[in-house]
């Protein structure tokens, strides 16, 4: 046997080998997985921030990573902690409610008599069907409290379980922050090893894109949050500041603003007030079109020079695919995808940047 074909065999058993150990390590570390690409999403969107800190304290890698987790962990946590507080309370509330309800039955709101249409019929079924003690009892007594117990069970267990993974997420990010030039310069050239120049060049792409992504999606969904909170306010909607929370939250997923919407007019036409609950709806709706439509594609598409129908692919498809994550993989897919295919479609092979001006364009805006 040649040495050429010994060396040659060897390195097929060490790329095996190579394959094998990933394959593994990525089976028994799958449950972090997501904590990891969450803890890269987040390194890559503060990078600015993170540049600014060590201009003002050079050298102060471990200060930089410190402030920024700390900064994270209470954008995530204060609102988490105020929606918790609010929705047990909120718990208790229905919980005495249904007591009530049971023991007296329910009165006809005041808000269906002011209905334009199906005022009649409502107040007929509901004199029949809730009105009277006995008839409450009835219709509330189907809610199966098994049941009721085991999603509150399954409820619990999944909160637990993000819990950890966000702790351990935390963990990742720190050590991301601190560290960012190590990894990006291991990444870089195992990229340009095993790609060529395209490879890293992919990853810049990528890294505008995921950028773009939390601009368009965390920093608009902020702005809408506290827009739709002052709207709520004037309109009388009972706890603004919480139902704007959960719009901004709500906003960051694709037509999630909708939902929150329509229990904002559903509590104001419960109220009485009619006109506000159509009022709420325009503006929200009118809100959420131009931010969805026009100016989220346009951050998002601006970063990397993706065409919106791609944009709108990575979101609501990412969203389908692996949930919350998606909203930044899937931009972040897109855009590789893009961009491999302008370089496939230029004059030189994949990697040569001669081929296509205007990806150099697009990347060294990166």
């Amino acid at each position: 046997m040649s040495l050429e074909t010994t060396a040659s065999a060897q390195v097929r058993a060490r790329i095996a080998l190579a394959a094998a150990i990933a394959l593994g390590a990525l089976w028994i570390g799958a449950a972090f997985v997501p904590s990891v690409i969450w803890a890269g999403v987040v390194t890559v969107a503060v990078e600015p921030l993170r540049r600014r800190i060590l201009a003002r304290w050079p050298g102060r890698r471990t200060l930089a990573a410190s402030l920024i987790t700390l900064a994270v962990v209470l954008i995530v946590v204060v609102p988490a902690v105020i929606a918790l507080s609010r929705a047990m309370i909120e718990a208790q509330g229905v919980a005495l409610w249904l007591a009530h309800a049971r023991a007296d039955g329910v009165p006809v709101p005041a808000w269906v008599a002011t209905l334009p249409i199906g005022s009649a019929e409502i107040v007929a079924w509901w004199n029949t069907h809730l009105l009277t003690a006995a008839a409450a009892s009835e219709q509330f007594g189907r809610i199966d409290m098994d049941t009721l117990l085991k999603q509150s069970q399954l409820l619990t267990h999944n909160v637990i379980r993000r819990v950890v993974v966000f702790a351990f997420t935390i963990v990742v990010l720190f050590f991301l922050i601190r560290d960012r030039e190590t990894v990006a310069h291991q990444l870089e050239r195992g990229a340009r090893r095993a790609f060529g120049e395209a490879g890293p060049r992919l990853g810049r792409q990528i890294a505008a894109s995921v950028r773009g992504t939390v601009d368009g999606l965390v920093l608009l969904g902020l702005a809408q949050g506290i827009i739709m909170a002052v709207i709520y306010a004037s309109a009388g909607v009972p706890h603004p500041i919480l139902m704007g929370l959960l719009s901004g939250l709500a906003s960051v997923v694709p037509f999630g603003l909708i939902a929150v919407l329509l229990i904002a007019v559903l509590l104001l036409i419960i109220k009485g007030s009619v006109t506000a609950a159509i009022v709420v709806g325009i503006l929200g709706f009118a809100i959420n079109f131009v931010i969805d439509h026009f100016l989220r594609p346009g951050l998002i598409g601006g970063a990397t020079r993706l065409p919106f129908v791609w944009v709108l692919i990575g979101i609501v498809g990412g969203v389908e695919t692996i949930g919350l994550l998606g909203l930044f993989v899937g931009p972040a897919v897109m855009a590789a995808l893009v961009l491999i295919w302008r370089e496939w479609i230029a004059d030189g092979d994949i990697g040569e940047p001669s081929g296509l001006p205007e990806r150099v364009s697009v990347t060294s805006q990166s």
